[in-house]
């Protein structure tokens, strides 16, 4: 009843996407007894740092973005067709799961990186039927390279480029040679503006390796609502998984790489939050692109009519638990 409701009420669906983080993000900023702990990044700190000084300022900003993505990320899949038919469920989903912890209410660096990250694989897409694409090659990795930049553990996605390439066409040398300077060329800018301003011959020990990969540990106090909200989102995320692989041979052949791409961008989402220097639920929060879109499949496809009122009711308790005791 709830889902076939988000479905059919294009109005709904539309506001939805804004008004649920809203009062996620107005609540958690009430409720939560201190701020997150700052994640390691150097150069977002030092671009953002003024922004960061003032909390509620910051988390308006954060918001903003937060709106901003998820609208982009539904457009980007609705001009593509990806789905079963037209819908803001992508953008709800992904607004929802960069909400479901307070430690991602607020203004941070894989929040901002993701921008970039939807921008390169939009890029990417676009890709599919030029006969050259130089110039998409180098906007994607110019874009990864600006999201590495704030927050480096995305510089893994230099390689899901590489790999996004070889499913969308043949490709030839000249593109990963220009997708690797892309990527270098924010480093190579940032470097000369620290060498001419600040100080010479520091940039990459002080900057960079500061951001470093960090030691993998958990987070040291794990509660019943950790375990809960995420058993709720692994039991959702493998039946829509399940799902989204019986559908995947349904597609047009475009559709079948976009699709696969998904399933990479969860492997290096996986794996930027396992190099981050900070182990929260921000450290993974890259992984809402894909997860949004594959669990909007499920739910827009799914001819039950309880499983996904069910499942959709457990990931919003779940959610709330975690807002109500932080």
């Amino acid at each position: 009843m709830i889902v076939r409701t988000l479905k059919s009420n294009s109005l709904i669906s539309l506001a939805l996407p804004a008004l649920l983080p809203a009062f996620i993000w107005v609540a958690a900023a009430l409720l939560r007894h201190a701020a997150p702990a700052p994640i390691p990044a150097p150069i977002f700190n030092a671009l953002f740092g003024w922004l960061l000084a003032m909390p509620y300022v910051q988390l308006f900003a954060g918001f903003l973005l937060l709106c901003t993505e998820a609208y982009l990320w539904g457009r980007f899949i609705n001009n593509l067709t990806l789905l079963h038919q037209s819908s803001n469920m992508p953008a709800f989903f992904y607004a929802l799961l960069m909400s479901y912890r307070t430690t991602q209410v607020d203004f941070y660096p894989a929040l901002a990186a993701s921008l970039f990250l939807m921008l390169a694989l939009g890029r990417v897409a676009e890709s599919y039927t030029r006969e050259k694409a130089l110039s998409e090659a180098f906007d994607a990795g110019f874009l990864i390279g600006i999201a590495a930049l704030l927050y480096l553990p995305a510089s893994v996605f230099l390689i899901f480029l590489l790999i996004a390439f070889l499913i969308m066409r043949s490709i030839v040398w000249r593109e990963p040679v220009v997708s690797l300077i892309g990527f270098l060329l924010p480093f190579m800018f940032a470097f000369t503006l620290y060498a001419l301003f600040i100080k010479s011959g520091s940039f990459f020990k002080t900057e960079v390796l500061q951001q470093a990969i960090g030691k993998f540990q958990f987070a040291p106090r794990v509660t019943w609502q950790h375990i809960f909200v995420l058993s709720v989102l692994l039991l959702t995320g493998l039946i829509c998984l399940v799902n989204y692989a019986g559908a995947y041979s349904n597609n047009v052949v475009k559709k079948q790489k976009i699709w696969g791409l998904m399933l990479w961008f969860a492997f290096f989402a996986v794996l930027a939050g396992i190099l981050s220097p900070q182990k929260d639920s921000r450290s993974f929060s890259l992984l809402a692109i894909p997860c949004s879109f594959i669990f909007s499949n499920y739910f827009l496809r799914s001819k039950s009519k309880w499983l996904p009122d069910l499942l959709f009711l457990l990931i919003l308790v779940a959610t709330g638990l975690n807002l109500y005791y932080g």
